[in-house]
């Protein structure tokens, strides 16, 4: 008979993972409204509605860690990061023994380096579509910047893309990090992915607390805070095209051979690990020969005369 907890995650698993996808649009479209470059009448309305839809979102993951909470699941400590960060709780392991993951299409997965892999893989062939998307939206956005002040539907298609983008790249990200076992390794290569998901968030903060800081104070003029709007904008745009070429350019064979070389050698390396470790698990089941007797020579000796 299946425990309460695992019924509990087989129930919760597909409302849940909408329920995350959605809060993650509602702010990601906060963001875009927010950081807009080009100030449009319905923009104030519009932030405020997707704020307070993104705030209302939250009761939906503090309850289902009450409910974990009240069945006493052996990991229901976990559901407090999606209290605090919802998106955590995208890709986030079951509540009873943290082995299994569930995501759509796949449904529950038991989390190892095969997964890993195949993700990898999967993820790989979208994502690359998702880049290949963006490089018209770079352009415009470098190269036309005139003409977005004066078409102001070009200006929300560009924002919109970019977006949807940066959902995307949030979904992977998570996703990746939840089964990879090695953290710190896949942080360590995919910095500008965690800059690319960082800075719309940092910036909103800062410019969120600075617009606050000058309506208290009632100042006319808050040139630096659309500054700093706009510096954060451009570094995020540079990062975004950094990661789709860096993304375009996996695809050649060049590129391929050496990250597959790469990964022989990291497979080398596992391997030889295990062996000693098999190695000392054999020595240490060794039984240990007995001490030879020590004879005496001269003892023989007198035994013959």
């Amino acid at each position: 008979m299946k425990s309460t907890t695992r019924q509990s995650d087989q129930w919760l698993a597909v409302p849940m993972f909408v329920a995350t996808v959605t809060i993650l649009t509602f702010f990601s479209l906060t963001v875009q409204l927010f950081m807009t470059e080009l100030k449009h009448p319905g923009t104030e309305p519009l932030f405020k509605m997707f704020m307070w839809l993104t705030l209302g979102m939250y009761p939906v993951f503090w309850l289902e860690a009450v409910w974990y909470f009240g069945l006493g699941s052996p990991r229901k400590w976990s559901t407090l990061y999606a209290c605090i960060l919802p998106p955590l709780r995208l890709a986030r392991r079951d509540m009873q023994s943290g082995t299994r993951l569930w995501l759509p299409i796949l449904g529950w997965r038991h989390i190892d380096d095969d997964l890993h892999e195949e993700l990898e893989r999967d993820l790989s062939v979208p994502m690359i579509f998702v880049a290949i998307m963006i490089l018209p939206l770079l352009a415009i956005d470098f190269v036309w910047t005139e003409q977005k002040t004066k078409y102001p539907a070009l200006q929300i298609f560009v924002e919109t893309g970019f977006s949807v983008t940066w959902l995307a790249f949030t979904m992977e990200f998570i996703v990746m990090f939840s089964v990879v076992s090695k953290k710190i390794d896949y942080v360590k290569k995919h910095w500008v992915d965690l800059l690319i998901i960082c800075l719309p968030l940092i910036a909103f903060v800062r410019v969120f607390k600075m617009t606050q800081l000058v309506r208290l104070q009632q100042v006319t003029k808050a040139s630096r805070v659309y500054r700093m709007r706009g510096l954060a904008l451009r570094v995020w745009r540079g990062l975004l095209a950094m990661d789709v070429i860096s993304r375009l350019a996996r695809l050649s064979p060049e590129t391929r051979i050496k990250t597959l070389r790469s990964l022989i050698e990291e497979k080398k390396r596992e391997i030889e690990r295990l062996e000693e470790e098999v190695e000392e698990i054999e020595a240490s089941l060794r039984p240990l020969k007995p001490p030879k007797p020590h004879i005496d020579p001269t003892a023989c000796e007198r035994q013959t005369v």
